[in-house]
């Protein structure tokens, strides 16, 4: 057996070995109002410019139909989805989905644009195959394929960049001792894949697409709290007010580029935006990119 279809079963016997937490992992999707939903959802709102019009979604690593449940009280249509169903199962008994399905992204059981936009947030990095994942989901999607991901920092950080094609000329290993997490690897097994800008826009590139879009935002999930704390406590109560002051600190840090943002939310538009949605993006703080014809095809 070869290691991507080990990484694979590592992943779904990690989730059904956490099913004796499963009134814990849909309490947070029940109770909108607990600090747990609240910190979630400030990363699922950037999904508003897209709502002009109930649209069908397909969601990636929907382990326990979180973003599924959120489309729909957006008045969208949504089917949830993951590499096992161990949660979703639940989450459909309890009337949180309507839809779901079993899939793994390097082959989604779906036609050519099925789905006006595809959804992956955070489940990317877990793929042994990303890039595959990637154009797999593209191929789904009639509108749009949104990821949200952990940040690939070199392309942020052109002073480490410097400092590693320097040592690289002694050893290329030496930047590690300063780069810690240049491989970073999951307990559970896979390698953590970080997204950049520039990465996307080849994509793009190479497959003709014509707009793309980036938001940069900072993700603070750990705010010194337990997890089952975080589910439970009000929004208005101490956990919450930590993790805003967390966010303001690191956004000012951020904007003023000392430190880079962490994670990436990005659009590749398979269609022409409407007028409506670039305004909504925008407003918001998208950079919409319009992408150049390719002179010879």
């Amino acid at each position: 057996m070869n290691k991507v279809e080990l990484s694979y079963q590592a992943h779904v016997k990690n989730l059904q070995d956490k099913i004796v937490e499963k009134e814990e992992r849909l309490l947070h999707i029940r109770n909108h109002d607990c600090l747990g939903y609240q910190v979630l959802k400030r990363t699922l709102d950037l999904l508003q410019p897209f709502f002009d019009n109930a649209e069908d979604w397909l969601t990636i690593g929907d382990y326990n139909g979180l973003e599924a449940n959120y489309l729909l009280e957006n008045g969208q249509r949504a089917v949830a989805s993951d590499i096992t169903d161990i949660f979703l199962q639940e989450a459909k008994k309890e009337e949180l989905i309507k839809e779901f399905k079993i899939i793994n992204v390097e082959n989604i059981d779906y036609p050519d644009d099925s789905f006006d936009y595809v959804f992956c947030k955070e489940a990317f990095h877990h793929f042994p195959k990303a890039y595959i994942g990637l154009y797999e989901m593209i191929r789904c999607s009639r509108k749009a394929t949104i990821i949200i991901e952990p940040i690939d920092v070199i392309t942020k950080m052109p002073l480490l960049l410097l400092i590693k094609n320097i040592l690289d000329r002694i050893d290329p290993l030496l930047i590690n001792k300063i780069w810690r997490n240049r491989f970073s690897f999951e307990t559970v097994g896979n390698y953590i894949f970080k997204i950049s800008e520039r990465e996307v826009e080849k994509i793009a590139m190479g497959m003709g697409l014509k707009h793309i879009a980036f938001k940069r935002i900072n993700l603070i999930l750990n705010v010194g709290l337990k997890n089952s704390v975080i589910l439970e406590t009000p929004m208005n109560q101490s956990g919450w007010k930590k993790f805003k002051r967390k966010i303001r600190f690191k956004n000012f840090f951020s904007y003023l580029k000392i430190v880079p943002y962490n994670h990436l939310c990005c659009v590749a538009f398979k269609s022409e935006p409407s007028p409506e949605i670039r305004m909504k993006m925008k407003e918001t703080g998208y950079v919409i990119i319009d992408m150049p014809e390719n002179p010879y095809l």
